[in-house]
């Protein structure tokens, strides 16, 4: 054989070993990513059941847009606003995850989540089912979310 033919073979094998390795580091983070937004949707649950206006703001983009089940279009402070004057207030906020994918820096999850709303929060004593679709996005080395969307499908 050739010095360029063993060239050419070498070059091919490194080539080839690297889209190897590339194809298990991949699936490693996408295993790892999908811990992550898991851990994500926990934290938002929990920033909404306590109030807790600090956590939500490290987990939520500052330009997150969210189609609420009021049917309206809210922003960031629109959304942190009706957290403090009490009109996103839930006594039990639980989630089911359907489907978690990752596309690139994008993690979409869709779910059926249940909430029994108190205080101002619409029908305050009911339990409320909603499908809800979260949209997060790997920037900076963390998962943020950018879009939201719920809508009630039964109030009980």
């Amino acid at each position: 054989m050739t010095l360029t033919k063993l060239a050419q073979l070498g070059i091919f094998t490194l080539l080839f070993s690297f889209s190897i390795i590339s194809c298990n580091n991949e699936v490693a983070d996408r295993s790892s990513a999908l811990d992550e937004i898991r851990e994500m949707e926990q934290l938002q649950v929990q920033g909404i059941l306590e109030k807790d206006s600090t956590l939500l703001r490290k987990i939520l983009a500052n330009d997150l847009i969210v189609n609420a089940p009021s049917n309206t279009v809210v922003d960031l402070k629109m959304a942190m606003e009706a957290l403090k004057l009490g009109y996103i207030d839930y006594t039990s906020y639980e989630q089911e995850i359907d489907e978690i994918k990752i596309i690139e820096n994008i993690g979409i999850v869709m779910g059926l989540e249940t909430v029994m709303p108190t205080g101002l929060t619409g029908k305050a004593g009911t339990t409320e089912k909603r499908r809800f679709t979260d949209i997060w996005m790997y920037k900076n080395n963390q998962w943020v979310m950018i879009a939201r969307q719920a809508t009630n499908i039964s109030i009980e």
